[in-house]
């Protein structure tokens, strides 16, 4: 009865030994399978970061170079004038119509402005200046342009100026570095611009700053 007790206790033995081997074995396997997927997945996940981070850049860059603003020159004043202008030619370099709602720019003015010319008189731009795809549009004396008014520190020949452009779109496009100018007039009727400082202005020879000057 002894013998077959002990034998008993050694085939137990022998079943928990072999299952306690089975479940190391498993378990070894499962964390090699576990750290295998994981070391497979990650240079995956981290190619997918880069190329999503160089896609954005991608994405930043393009829309830098959508909208161009060549020969910009903004109007010299004299130390006793309060309006200049803006001028330059705006290239647009996408396949889409760009649509200009506003601007901005380094100068302290009050009213910043596009104007157009309307029946030989110039006056603030109700609708969107657009720029269509691949073409451009020139901001010139006696024509469209952008109005700063209220100018509280007059810009000097020699000075540079950062324009900002506003989109439709919410976003805008800064040009840096444009450079101030004596430059000409131009046919420019003003007659009554609406506002308090600047109405019956007339013509801009009228105004310091904005007579005829020889171009730079």
């Amino acid at each position: 009865m002894l013998k077959h007790s002990r034998i008993l206790v050694s085939v137990v033995a022998a079943s928990a030994l072999a299952l306690a081997g089975c479940s190391n074995s498993e378990q070894e396997s499962t964390q090699g399978d576990t750290a295998a997927e994981t070391a497979a997945n990650t240079p995956a996940e981290s190619d997918d970061n880069d190329a999503a981070t160089e896609d954005a850049e991608d994405s930043e860059d393009a829309a830098d170079d959508v909208l161009e603003f060549e020969d910009g020159v903004v109007r010299a004043m004299a130390e006793d004038a309060d309006m200049t202008a803006i001028f330059g030619t705006l290239v647009n370099e996408s396949s889409e119509d760009i649509e200009i709602t506003g601007f901005s720019s380094s100068v302290d003015a009050g009213v910043n402005e596009i104007h157009e010319t309307v029946d030989g008189q110039m006056q603030e731009m109700e609708d969107p200046l657009i720029i269509p795809a691949g073409e451009s549009v020139t901001l010139e004396p006696g024509g469209a342009h952008f109005m700063l008014m209220e100018v509280k520190e007059p810009v000097m020949a020699g000075d540079e100026v950062t324009v900002t452009v506003e989109l439709a779109d919410g976003s805008t496009e800064d040009f840096d570095d444009v450079p101030v100018r004596n430059i000409g007039a131009g046919d420019e009727n003003y007659g009554d611009l609406g506002h308090d400082d600047h109405g019956d202005h007339g013509d801009h020879d009228d105004h310091d700053g904005h007579g005829d000057q020889d171009e730079s």
